[in-house]
């Protein structure tokens, strides 16, 4: 790779007159400015709200924690959610959302659950094959083949018995390939995509449920809508970066392929793959896939020993916060070795933060990570990632922090 991956350029200039916040978390990079990567607040009004960018760890882990209750979830993100998803387990206080969080995850966290890394491994086999069938130097459409691997893996890991664990469901397959060919398409198509799964994996819910002689009902229809939509679509963007980060990088793909080779056959443990987690989080610190969350701030918050007056809605901007100026070197390169050090103080632990924190912080963190791990683990196990023909990639947002271009990566099998 020449240079640094790609990164959004912002163009927002002072005063900040912005035109309304959801228009500026569509498209952060036309209205927020260069500043808030060098800083840790810029305030600014939106069709009449006032509005501050958070980049500060302290502040966004304190309002994220919300332990006083002073920072509630936005209207205006409920608003967002509600158009799109309807009332589910992210919205408000409506939703029983904290019995279903441990509802939806009780195939993986369960004591004595099945360990879903053979499962996750068999949906990452079948692409492997794929490729490698393809030929030395093949383009491989990395893309649309992570969202195939990471919806397969998430159905088979939470929807499927011991017997139909082993097959691709065929409708789980169309409905990847579906979502891919609308992928420039608003959430709500993508949404209409899942919605036959999502019918499917409610029938499975009630019948999992009345076997575990639970009393508590199914999940709701909305939130297994987001939990499939939510539980592929973030991973499935990341895994897309990190493959391609590796094509541009042989040495840290060398690496991670000598690690996965050398891996215990005891058992699967995450944090017995110290280099494959490095590349991990520091992709996710290049590219998290949720940009920004946003809350109210019903109080005087205190950024970097400045007090902000309160009364306002901030967005968190993760992406700022992962590559602000203050607190990392080169802020913008790849160097999963920032990961490799020591463990971390408790700053340090507060400026990586792809996954939110706190009581409402991403349901399915540890999941994520145990299928990254596996995945890059079974691909470089058998093929050489090398550059596309199509050049590199790009960014693209839409809300989702997501790459764009097809043909940036081939494969050459590995002889064994």
């Amino acid at each position: 790779m020449d240079g640094e991956p790609p990164k959004l350029a912002f163009r927002g200039r002072f005063p900040l007159t912005l035109p309304g916040a959801g228009r500026v978390l569509r498209d952060p990079e036309a209205h927020w400015p260069p500043e808030i990567l060098e800083q840790s607040a810029v305030e600014a009004r939106a069709a009449g709200r006032r509005l501050v960018l958070l980049a500060s760890p302290e502040a966004i882990s304190e309002v994220l924690l919300n332990q006083d209750g002073a920072f509630p979830r936005a209207r205006l993100h409920d608003r967002m959610l509600g158009a799109s998803y309807g009332d589910n387990l992210l919205r408000g206080d409506r939703a029983d959302w904290r019995r279903q969080r441990r509802q939806l995850l009780q195939p993986f966290n369960s004591p004595g659950a099945e360990a879903p890394e053979a499962r996750i491994a068999l949906a990452c086999d079948r692409i492997v094959d794929e490729w490698a069938a393809a030929g030395d130097g093949a383009p491989v459409d990395v893309i649309r083949d992570a969202r195939r691997l990471t919806l397969d893996s998430l159905w088979r890991c939470f929807f499927c018995n011991e017997a139909s664990a082993h097959a691709v469901d065929s409708l789980v397959e169309a409905t990847a390939r579906t979502m891919d060919a609308h992928e420039t398409a608003p959430l709500t198509a993508h949404l209409e995509d899942l919605k036959p799964l999502a019918e499917i994996a409610m029938e499975r819910e009630r019948v999992r449920l009345q076997a575990d002689g639970a009393g508590a009902d199914a999940v709701d229809f909305n939130t297994m809508l987001l939990f499939l939509h939510a539980g592929h679509d973030n991973v499935a963007a990341a895994l897309a970066w990190a493959l391609w980060l590796l094509a541009e990088h042989p040495d840290w793909q060398a690496r991670l392929r000598e690690e996965w080779r050398g891996r215990s056959a005891t058992g699967f443990d995450a944090g017995a793959y110290p280099v494959a987690g490095a590349v991990i989080s520091e992709t996710l610190r290049l590219y998290p896939p949720i940009m920004h969350l946003i809350r109210e701030v019903k109080r005087d918050l205190e950024v970097d020993g400045e007090t902000v007056p309160g009364g306002f809605t901030t967005v968190l901007s993760l992406y700022a916060l992962h590559r602000n100026r203050q607190w990392w070197d080169a802020p913008d390169a790849f160097r999963p070795e920032r990961f490799l050090d020591a463990a971390p103080d408790i700053r340090r632990r507060l400026l990586w933060a792809p996954f939110g924190t706190g009581p409402r912080g991403c349901v399915g963190s540890a999941f994520a990570r145990a299928e990254m791990i596996v995945a890059l683990g079974t691909i470089l196990d058998r093929l050489e990632l090398l550059p596309g023909p199509g050049g590199g990639m790009a960014c693209r947002v839409d809300f989702v922090l997501r790459p764009e271009g097809r043909g940036a990566v081939t494969a050459r099998p590995i002889a064994r």
